[in-house]
């Protein structure tokens, strides 16, 4: 049986992940983090799910994902949940990153020159995730009325949330990010 680790920053997309998944039982990993293991079925292929809360911010997702790979020894690890659209991207739609831009690293001289650190997805992990927009049953599973899309594009991430789309920081990723779809 294939195995994924699904990591949430907050309880309300922890939940959500939590909704699809049967036969949960809760553990705990010997440095104190609680996991659920359950399974999940499509397309005939049945999942080991093993889902954590990491709490807001990189730092303490990065220490869960290390935990939760040594721990569940997965076939692939991901992260979920609600990011804000920079362009195209509407309430709702999913975006599944193709890379993800560290917009936070850089240098500070006069002005702040990015030098993003940049994460890659696997040509696989991108190939899997185009194949499964285009399938339209996935739509079932989602109990809003609309119909979301789905892109396969970057994103940015970083430790700041960003509220408002007037502000400098979505204006410094509009120009610095112009193809990353969500933050």
């Amino acid at each position: 049986m294939s195995c994924a680790v699904i990591l949430t920053a907050i309880r309300s997309e922890y939940m959500a992940v939590r909704a699809h998944l049967t036969d949960l039982k809760e553990e705990m990993h010997s440095k104190g983090t609680i996991y659920e293991r359950g399974k999940f079925s499509s397309h005939g292929q049945e999942w080991e799910v093993g889902i954590v809360e990491t709490g807001a911010g990189n730092s303490p997702a990065a220490v869960e994902a290390e935990r939760a790979i040594a721990y569940f020894n997965p076939d692939v690890i991901l992260f979920v949940g609600v990011a804000g659209g920079i362009k195209d991207v509407k309430l709702g739609d999913v975006v599944a990153a193709t890379k993800v831009y560290g917009y936070e690293s850089g240098k500070v001289a006069e002005t702040f020159r990015p030098r993003p650190d940049v994460g890659l997805s696997t040509y696989s992990m991108i190939q899997r995730a185009r194949a499964e927009a285009r399938k339209p049953d996935w739509l079932a599973r989602v109990s809003s009325s609309a119909s979301p899309r789905v892109f396969v594009a970057p994103i940015a991430a970083g430790e700041q949330v960003v509220a408002n789309k007037e502000s400098d920081l979505f204006k410094f990723l509009r120009h610095n990010y112009g193809d990353a779809l969500a933050v």
